[in-house]
């Protein structure tokens, strides 16, 4: 992801949706992925909010397996048209 700094911020903000729609996905409609994959897919947010906060790289990324999965999972919300609920506090 190397680019001008506004464009880099809006892939990583986009990269994290994608990872926080495919585990709140797995969890509301299918359980398609395991806790440990929604944790695996959790590291690597915290990490790009890292990045957000000035650390150069992050230091974890999730597997290809796991990152085919997020993908077939992001191409169900897309045909289904599915949306994140909203967090209520």
């Amino acid at each position: 992801m190397k680019s001008d700094p506004q464009t880099l911020t809006i892939n990583i903000l986009n990269r994290i949706d994608q990872l926080r729609d495919a585990i709140a996905y797995s969890r509301d409609q299918m359980k398609v992925m395991s806790f440990g994959q929604g944790i695996a897919c959790n590291q690597e947010v915290a990490q790009w909010f890292r990045v957000l906060e000035g650390q150069s790289t992050p230091n974890y990324t999730i597997p290809k397996h796991l990152e085919d999965k997020v993908q077939s999972i992001l191409k169900l919300i897309k045909e289904k048209q599915w949306k994140r609920p909203k967090i209520r506090y």
